[in-house]
C-alpha cells in the first residue's frame, strides 16, 4: 500500500508542482485517487 500512495504522489506532483506536497496531500482529488487506486488491488478489502 504504501507503494501505491507513493507512486500516485509522485505522479501527481509530477503534474502540479506549484501545488506543493502539503496541498496536494491534502486534495479530494487525490484522497480519491489512493482509494481508487488501493481498492483495485484485490489484495486489498476496503469498506467505506
Amino acid at each position: 500500500m504504501a507503494g501505491t500512495l507513493e507512486q500516485n504522489f509522485k505522479s501527481v506532483l509530477r503534474r502540479n508542482k506549484v501545488g506543493g506536497v502539503g496541498r496536494i496531500a491534502r486534495t479530494a482529488d487525490f484522497t480519491t485517487k489512493i482509494r481508487q487506486a488501493v481498492v483495485s488491488q484485490s489484495r486489498y478489502h476496503i469498506e467505506g
